[in-house]
């Protein structure tokens, strides 16, 4: 008896001490990261290559240097962004993006539920649903998907924002001060539908109501203290592809 007593108690012990090794629980009891897979859905995939990786980082700057340089014609021909920072990638959120599409639920984390020290986080979602074969987008064509929402936004809602599920993708991947990106994808199995579930989660957060998208004017004339561009990043040593945006110099 004794015996089975002491066994209890360990085990007791062991779930007290991994329920509080997860120190995201300081902002959320329901933080996303301290989350394990569901086991309600059968998963199939749960990873991003190193190749996704550099997909997701290529267009999303393609799209966000189109709009520094004043090259976007739609929502009434988007100005030039003075302090557009160019994307890089964040093991972080990936991480938490990684752990909240394990749940296999297609609707967002409360925001609290994905927080990490730094700064609040945005977050894009995206999922595929099939009958037949399980089936997945490419991470540059979803992300083409996110950018065409351009098409319901109107310029005026630059600043002050406006937020809206009309054009919030498309807003989130072009808001300025955003700079870091992290996701996660999760193929799985459920109520007889093979799914696909697309989490993307970025820092600082965008669409603030009431906030500002981006500061208009010339390309990198606004770019934040200890960032360069384009020849002022060669100096530096820092290698961009992308003319307008704002690097940072140090990580």
């Amino acid at each position: 008896m004794k015996i089975h007593v002491k066994l209890a108690l360990v085990i007791l012990c062991f779930l007290l001490a991994t329920s509080e090794s997860c120190k995201y629980k300081k902002f959320s009891e329901d933080h996303s990261f301290c989350k394990d897979a569901n086991k309600n859905c059968d998963l199939k995939k749960s990873e991003v290559t190193d190749a996704d990786k550099k997909l997701i980082l290529k267009k999303h700057n393609e799209y966000r240097m189109k709009i520094a340089r004043g090259k976007e014609s739609r929502a009434g021909g988007m100005p030039k962004a003075s302090n557009m920072m160019e994307m890089v990638w964040d093991d972080e959120l990936a991480s938490i993006a990684q752990k909240w599409a394990n749940q296999c639920k297609f609707k967002h984390d409360c925001p609290d539920c994905r927080k990490v020290e730094r700064f609040f986080v945005g977050q894009n979602i995206y999922t595929i649903s099939s009958t037949g074969e399980a089936k997945t987008k490419n991470w540059g064509s979803l992300t083409d998907t996110f950018y065409e929402e351009v098409k319901d936004f109107d310029k005026n809602n630059i600043k002050p924002f406006k937020s809206s599920t009309d054009y919030g993708h498309f807003t989130q991947l072009a808001w300025a001060t955003s700079w870091k990106i992290g996701c996660g994808l999760a193929v799985y199995k459920e109520s007889g539908q093979n799914k696909s579930l697309y989490v993307c989660n970025y820092g600082p957060g965008g669409n603030i109501n009431g906030g500002r998208m981006y500061k208009e004017g010339k390309p990198c004339s606004n770019c934040p203290s200890g960032t360069c561009c384009c020849n002022r990043c060669k100096k530096s040593g820092v290698t961009s592809d992308y003319h307008g945006l704002c690097s940072k110099s140090l990580f």
